[in-house]
């Protein structure tokens, strides 16, 4: 083989490893570069994915995957009970469907996109997206009622970890 087949051969490999290289270009982490797909919630983000630090060190999208999920479903819980004590105070029927129905279907969401990772990826998919129905009724039936504004903050965040989540399964290799 002569020098000029071995230096494209040499140079065709390197091409290929890199094409498949995990690790986002540009030097950004993953979590970074999923945070950047938010646009405008870039910098919210990035805050909230920094509550956990071991997102922070994932190796490949199928941990980050697992850690986003894992997390939004403890920011779906914390939200839930933060609803639910409101309600000691504030027993109105909107709070009690918020805090009751729909952070129901929100945890119940998270935990099956949870389940379906790496099994049926396009079911966990549906399940992180449809994770938003719940914050965004809550959201529009206590704005109705003129509700406490810090659920909206938190229902804000439940909507981005939602979107976090999708961007993150879709990136998954198939």
């Amino acid at each position: 083989m002569n020098f000029s087949t071995f230096s494209i051969l040499l140079f065709s490999l390197s091409l290929i490893i890199v094409s498949h290289a995990p690790l986002p270009t540009s030097g950004l982490t993953l979590h970074e570069t999923i945070c950047k797909e938010t646009k405008e919630n870039e910098a919210r983000c990035l805050a909230l994915l920094k509550e956990d630090p071991k997102i922070a060190a994932a190796k490949d999208i199928t941990e980050l995957t697992k850690l986003i999920l894992k997390l939004a479903l403890k920011k779906g819980t914390e939200t839930q009970n933060f609803l639910k004590d409101m309600m000691k105070t504030d027993p109105s029927p909107d709070l009690k469907q918020c805090a009751t129905t729909l952070y129901d279907g929100v945890i119940g969401s998270f935990k099956s996109a949870l389940g379906e990772l790496g099994e049926d990826d396009m079911t966990a998919s549906y399940d992180a997206g449809v994770a938003s129905d719940g914050p965004s009724t809550c959201e529009r039936a206590l704005n109705a009622a003129k509700t406490n504004p810090s659920i909206a903050a938190h229902d804000k965040d439940i909507l981005l970890l939602s979107a976090i989540a999708f961007k993150s399964i879709e990136k998954l290799p198939s």
